[in-house]
């Protein structure tokens, strides 16, 4: 998907980075955040929630996981994504509580990348609400909107 390798310019190329796709396979974009990952040395932690990819071979730069908004936590460290594409559709009642779990285990200065159909000035009230800073509106891809966030260091917990 071109809009995607386009938005890819803004990961740096330092090996060693974390990077969180949450996908529903509303995007078809899996395949191109793992060409990324080898070829920028940075581990990709998948976290499938339709279990699309329970056939995907886990490797270095590859972490496949099952995953569930209804989990208590995202991973098993405090912090770890040095960035985060939510690339499927959070449910309206839940997604507060998701970018307050997504907080948690993003790093200080960490971006995460929201793929809405809904608009982009009620998803800023909404990331804002959770303590995320700098939230821009970077393009759109049909009726779906990427809007980016940050999380800076020394802001409160959530």
């Amino acid at each position: 998907m071109k809009e995607i390798k386009e938005l890819f310019a803004i990961i740096p190329n330092y090996p060693g980075l974390n990077i969180c796709l949450v996908d529903d396979g509303s995007f078809d974009v899996c395949d191109d955040f793992v060409k990324l990952c080898e070829e920028k040395e940075a581990t990709l932690f998948l976290k499938d929630l339709k279990g699309r990819y329970k056939d995907l071979e886990s490797s270095q730069y590859l972490k496949v996981e099952k995953f569930d908004f209804e989990d208590r936590r995202y991973n098993n460290h405090s912090v770890l994504y040095d960035f985060i594409f939510l690339c499927c559709d959070v449910p309206k009642d839940k997604r507060v509580d998701v970018l307050k779990k997504f907080y948690r285990v993003l790093k200080n200065a960490g971006d995460i990348y929201l793929f809405f159909e809904d608009d982009p000035i009620d998803t800023r009230e909404l990331l804002e609400g959770v303590n995320y800073v700098a939230v821009n509106e970077i393009d759109s891809m049909g009726s779906r909107h990427i809007v980016s966030a940050k999380k800076m260091h020394g802001w409160m917990k959530v």
